[in-house]
Parts: C-alpha cells; sequence; structure tokens
C-alpha cells in the first residue's frame, strides 16, 4: 500500500480518496489470506498499462524460478513494452520500470551484485497466484504443461514447462504468438518439433527463447520471422550459424553462450538494431578456466546499436580498431589479444565512455599490460586474464572501479604487487584467481577500504595471508579455495570485525582437519569465533560438498 500511495500527487484530492475508498472495501471482511490477496489485486489495478505488461509477463516463469534481470529486460524490450524517451536508452527506462515494481513491492529483488546492480528477482507466491489469473483472463500467457493439445487461440505468450509429449496439433492456430519460453522438459524439444510448430503458426513472434533444447540446428522457419527480435540459442547444440540470419533485419538480441559455435557469417553485419550479441563458452580444464570467443566477420564497427558484446576475439588490429566505432558499449569482452594489441585496444577503448564492465582474455603466455594510461575512470567491472607480472598503471587510475577479476596474472612477490589496488576507492570485489606467484600476501592497515568480498583461488604458491589493523574494515565475505600449500588460517582474521562469511574450499586435508578441530580455548578459535558462518568444501564422490562449524 506505501508502494502505491508513494507515487499519488499529493495536491489530487480525487486520487487519495478514491484509494482510500478502494483500501476500504477491499479489507473489510475474509480471511487474512484472502485481505491480503484483495490488496495486492489492488496494487495491481493502480498500475499503468504498460508496468501492468511488464509484470504480466513474469507468469511464464515457473514458480520460485530465479529471473535473470538483463535477460528479463531485453525480453520487455523486444515485446514492446517500454516507452521511448528522448536522451534514455531502452535499457535504462526499462531498468527504471523494474526499479518501480521493485519499489511498489509488486517485484522482489533475490540477488544484487556488489556494485549494487540488480542481478535476480522473483515474484512473491500471493503475487504469482495474482498474475497467472490475470494473464489468463487476457489471453496475455498460457503454460503448456504436460500433454497439451490445444490452447486460446488469441494468446500472446506461450511458456513450454516439462513437456512430457511433443504436441504438433494446436500450435498451428496460435497466429497471435509474441513470445515462446521454453524451461525444462523431459522429451527433446527438437528441430523437427521445432519446424512443425513455426510452418504456418505464428507469423508474428518477436521474444524466441530456446536456451537448452536439444537443437543440432537452426530450422529454415525462425528466418522468416521477419519481427523476431529476441533469438537465445544459448546451450544449444547447434554448431553453424547460416548466411540467412541475415534475413532477420529487426534482430536486438542474439545470444549463442555454450554452445560450440566459433564464427559467424559476414551477413550478420546486416542486423543493424542488434543490441546484445554474446557468442562462446567458459571450459573448466582443472579449475584453469578457458574462454572460447568467436571470429567476427570484417565490419563489426557497423553495428552501432551495441550495448553488449561478448567474447570477441581480437584477431588482429583490425578487428580492434573496429570495437572503438562501437560507441554505445556498455559491457565488452575481448579474447586471444596479442601484447602488440593492447595500446590499439586501450586507444579503442577510451573512445567507449558508456562502457562500464570490461573483460580482456590474451593469448596463453601472452601479456596484456602495456605503457598506455588512457583515461578509464567510468569503468566499474575489470577483468583481465593472462599474464601481467605488475598490475598495469591504467588499471590502478580507476576511481570508479568496483570490481576487479584477475586470473593466470602470475603477479611477482613484490610488495607492491596488490597492495597498489588497495588504494582504489570504490572497490568492492577483488578476485585473484591463479594470479599471484608470492609465498606471503600481506593486506596492509588502511588499504581496501571499501572491500566487501574477497577471493583467493587456485594460488599454487601460498603458504601465508596476513591482514594488518585497519586493512579490509568493510570485508563480509572471505573465500580461499584451491590454496593447498597454505598452512593455516589467515593471520589478524580477528581484525576483520565485519566479516559474516568465511569460506575454505579444496584446501589441504592437514588444513581442514585442524580448522575442523580447534580446541575453544585455542587462539585459532579464538581469532574465527566472531564470524557467522565458517563453510568448509570439498569434493566427494564427484561432488561439491559444503559443511559449516
Amino acid at each position: 500500500m506505501g508502494g502505491v500511495l508513494a507515487l499519488k500527487d499529493k495536491d489530487k484530492i480525487d486520487e487519495w480518496e478514491m484509494i482510500f475508498r478502494g483500501f476500504g472495501s477491499e479489507v473489510d471482511g475474509g480471511g487474512k489470506l484472502d485481505r491480503i490477496r484483495k490488496i495486492l489485486l489492488l496494487s495491481y489495478s493502480d498500475l499503468p498499462h504498460h508496468l501492468k505488461n511488464c509484470l504480466l509477463y513474469l507468469s511464464v516463469y515457473p514458480e520460485d524460478h530465479p529471473i535473470d534481470v538483463e535477460i528479463l529486460l531485453d525480453k520487455w524490450i523486444a515485446l514492446g513494452f517500454i516507452e521511448e524517451e528522448d536522451r534514455m536508452t531502452a535499457t535504462d527506462i526499462a531498468m527504471r520500470y523494474l526499479k518501480e515494481l521493485v519499489n511498489r513491492s509488486l517485484i522482489q529483488v533475490k540477488e544484487t551484485r556488489h556494485d549494487g546492480k540488480l542481478k535476480e528477482c522473483g515474484l512473491h507466491d500471493f503475487l504469482r497466484e495474482i498474475i497467472v489469473s490475470k494473464s489468463k483472463e487476457q489471453c496475455f500467457t498460457t503454460v503448456a504443461t504436460g500433454y497439451c493439445t490445444s490452447w486460446p487461440d488469441k494468446v500472446r505468450h506461450l511458456a513450454v514447462h516439462n513437456f512430457t509429449d511433443n504436441p504438433s496439433q494446436g500450435f498451428c492456430r496460435l497466429k497471435c504468438l509474441r513470445s515462446v519460453e521454453t524451461f525444462w522438459y523431459e522429451l527433446p524439444l527438437t528441430t523437427s518439433f521445432l519446424s512443425k510448430f513455426l510452418c504456418g503458426g505464428p507469423k508474428f513472434l518477436k521474444v524466441l527463447d530456446l536456451a537448452g533444447a536439444e537443437l543440432d540446428n537452426i530450422p529454415k522457419e525462425v528466418f522468416k520471422l521477419f519481427h523476431l527480435e529476441y533469438l537465445d540459442l544459448s546451450g544449444t547444440r547447434v554448431k553453424i550459424i547460416p548466411k540467412s540470419i541475415g534475413q532477420l533485419q529487426n534482430l536486438e538480441v542474439l545470444l549463442l553462450i555454450r554452445t560450440t559455435i566459433t564464427e559467424l557469417p559476414v551477413e550478420i553485419i546486416k542486423l543493424r538494431n542488434l543490441r546484445s550479441l554474446a557468442v562462446g563458452r567458459i571450459c573448466d580444464y582443472s579449475n584453469n578456466f578457458a574462454l572460447w570467443g568467436f571470429k567476427s566477420p570484417d565490419g563489426i564497427g557497423k553495428l552501432t546499436s551495441l550495448e553488449r558484446l561478448r567474447y570477441i576475439e581480437a584477431d588482429g588490429g583490425k578487428i580492434v580498431r573496429e570495437i572503438g566505432k562501437l560507441v554505445q558499449l556498455r559491457q565488452l569482452s575481448i579474447t586471444k589479444l596479442r601484447r602488440e594489441d593492447g595500446k590499439e585496444l586501450l586507444y579503442s577503448i577510451s573512445r567507449l565512455t558508456n562502457l562500464r564492465e570490461l573483460h580482456i582474455g590474451s593469448i596463453k603466455e601472452e601479456e596484456t599490460q602495456h605503457s598506455v594510461s588512457p583515461r578509464l575512470g567510468f569503468l566499474i567491472r575489470l577483468s583481465l586474464s593472462g599474464r601481467l607480472e605488475r598490475v598495469p598503471e591504467w588499471v590502478i587510475s580507476l576511481q570508479s572501479l568496483g570490481t576487479l577479476i584477475l586470473q593466470n596474472s602470475e603477479l611477482s612477490e613484490d610488495e607492491n604487487a596488490i597492495d597498489c589496488l588497495g588504494r582504489l576507492p570504490r572497490m568492492g570485489v577483488l578476485t585473484l584467481h591463479g594470479a599471484y606467484e608470492g609465498e606471503t600476501l600481506c593486506f596492509k592497515a588502511g588499504r581496501f577500504q571499501k572491500l566487501q568480498r574477497l577471493e583467493l583461488f587456485q594460488l599454487k604458491r601460498l603458504k601465508w595471508v596476513r591482514v594488518e589493523e585497519e586493512s579490509m574494515s568493510s570485508l563480509q565475505e572471505f573465500v580461499i579455495a584451491g590454496c593447498k600449500l597454505m598452512e593455516g588460517l589467515p593471520l589478524g582474521l580477528q581484525n576483520l570485525t565485519k566479516l559474516k562469511v568465511l569460506g575454505l574450499g579444496d584446501m589441504s586435508d592437514e588444513l581442514i582437519h585442524e580448522v575442523q578441530n580447534l580446541d575453544k580455548e585455542s587462539e585459532d578459535y579464538q581469532t574465527i569465533s566472531h564470524i557467522p558462518q565458517v563453510g568448509i568444501g570439498r569434493w566427494i564422490n564427484g561432488e561439491w560438498k559444503t559443511e559449516f562449524l
């Protein structure tokens, strides 16, 4: 109710009287749960039309299903739920819609990154019941579960939940469909079934989410969907994107994560409305992560609407220069960078003033460091993968940086190797993954004052960690994993007065045994007794098991 009232004009008495009359009638009579449902219904009814559509669309998700915020906003945009405004991108407007629904307590925030960015959201069960009911009334959404043969002809959004059969009848009449979502299913959602579904069926489809479907190739019918704006084939067995992709002139989002696709045809350059392009996969080779990207055709710089470009291979200076033309980019991941490309890349990045998140992966054994120090103060998230030996000067100058991930950097055991990062005023998350070669790692007094999460992964030579007084004074989570030579708990843990979680994963048997059997009178026990959660993780019979002390 507070969310409803907060948005009312205090000078318009008639609006307040209308809410008062509605509120009074809804809460009178009935049980407590019934009154709650009535008040939620009143909150829904008070929404403007565009927010109702955004909220109703969440009815496609199964109960308690985590909803990726970035993906949800892209779908809202593709489906035309976002009203255009001058000087604002559709992504920013969509995020504002989401936050308004959150402020009204209609959408719940499930996970937030340390920089404050919303990551996952969801619905309360009570509210989901109302939304599902309203969606059915308006033929807004239909959920296909089990064996079904027919749905309302005018339904606009179809969600496939747990098919036990592949019904080919009934789909051909769904001429009004605007989106298709697929979740889990017992029988594979095959290429042949998808062809039958699309043949002669929905011509005005805008969103086609087939993530995880067992498709070997893309049916030709997909490329006849001229109005398609969102296509997700992540996690499928599709190996090749055909030239006919160029026919999807209105496509704005193309997701090909966790596939074996390594190259895109030149026809991709025709898709001038693309806002998001993601192609690639991450492989875990004994905890040394390898990132596979895609080879881009010449002319990628013509896709000037791109806001997110993930896992593009540098492939020489030409592609690196082309990236500098994508001035709308907010997120960029580039792989296979060579040492000689570094200067050119930083020049290109310095032109991307909208860029907020950057991942740079170098060719194995190549360095990504360089002497150029461009002004990249707009970056809030940075990931560098590849040998550095020392932290580049331009990284130390990133005054807005909130998250830094260093992988396989081989930073030397130098007093300044890590200490220089402690002066960054806004850093909230630091991950060192195989990034430090020293035996001792010291966090000095007065450094890392805003750090909330610290991760030390696969530091093969590390034996001791020391935390001085007044260092990392805001730290809440400290995770150490795969550092098997560590001889004891970090020294100075008692100085981390705000620490809520200490995680130890895949450590030596001796250290784990020591921690599990600490004497309550011992000094080590006293140093961790103030930490609410101390977790120990280990691989047991091929499964990751975590126990808390």
